[in-house]
């Protein structure tokens, strides 16, 4: 997107949290030179001077995981930022053209006054998903699914309804048939947790199809071990790994010694882990189209 209407494309993104002050995710900019090139990235600021951050009224965790979205949502002609964070709702930052931005943002809220959310790591992208219009919203969460919060106002004053599941959430498990280790990935048949969603007429029909993005950790014998085998002994060891940390009693925490066994046998256990199964980390697109 053209961030600072120069003509020229831009690359925004968010980011976990920096590591000065209190917990918060900024917002990044590359700022584009044309012909393919960008800027360093660079933080992006309010017409305060400070930068953009989420407000929160409890725990700093609510404002990292920063997920921008630019679009003009209100139809005013300038380009808005609505933000996806780790508590799963979402902020509006107003925009005042040519790169601006109001320091302060507002949650976006649907029809009976309740802030907008899904469970964890909200992912905002605005399309017309109804041909009416108007924007509407779109989202992943952290547990998987695809959701919908359809634009009840108008172009100009959004209002939403609550978010309803075009696709339901697979939950935080792994990829297959159920069983923790599996031989391949030909059992992964749907979307699992993190999503991540995108809408395009993909086959050319006309029609909005819905693009769903997630994270899967396949968990697979580690070559030389039967599959029966491996999922035995993955599963005693999973029992040994729950039981090595100290219990967190009311009025009582662990001691800092407890802790630093607790994680030499982890890493020991780790170790063993290895010898019978490989951890593949990866992910897959899916395309839904729409009848």
């Amino acid at each position: 997107m053209d961030v600072n209407g120069d003509g020229k494309l831009d690359v925004l993104s968010g980011s976990y949290s920096r590591m000065e002050e209190s917990m918060a995710g900024l917002f990044q900019v590359l700022y584009g030179e044309g012909d393919g090139k960008f800027r360093k990235a660079e933080v992006l600021h309010g017409t305060d001077g400070a930068p953009l951050i989420i407000p929160t009224e409890g725990d700093d965790i609510d404002r990292i995981c920063t997920r921008p979205f630019a679009v003009d949502l209100d139809g005013d002609g300038k380009l808005d930022i609505v933000s996806g964070n780790f508590a799963g709702t979402f902020f509006l930052f107003k925009g005042e053209g040519e790169g601006k931005f109001a320091p302060s943002a507002t949650p976006l809220v649907d029809s009976a006054g309740a802030p907008l959310r899904v469970e964890m790591h909200s992912d905002p992208f605005f399309v017309d998903w109804d041909g009416d219009g108007d924007l509407d919203l779109l989202s992943g969460s952290a547990a998987g699914g695809a959701f919908l919060a359809l634009n009840t106002g108008s172009k100009t004053a959004p209002k939403f309804a609550a978010f309803r599941a075009l696709l339901n959430p697979a939950g935080y498990g792994h990829g297959g048939d159920g069983e923790s280790v599996v031989p391949d990935d030909s059992k992964v048949v749907k979307p699992a947790a993190s999503t991540r969603v995108w809408a395009a007429d993909v086959n050319a029909d006309g029609k909005l199809d819905l693009l769903v993005g997630d994270s899967v950790t396949l968990i697979l014998p580690k070559e030389g071990v039967s599959l029966e085998a491996a999922r035995k002994e993955y599963a005693a060891l999973m029992e040994r790994q729950a039981g090595i940390w100290p219990r967190f009693e009311e009025g009582k925490e662990p001691s800092e010694e407890e802790m630093e066994a607790a994680m030499e046998k982890y890493q020991e256990l780790e170790k063993e882990f290895e010898k019978v199964v490989e951890r593949r980390n990866t992910g897959y697109v899916w395309a839904y189209h729409q009848k």
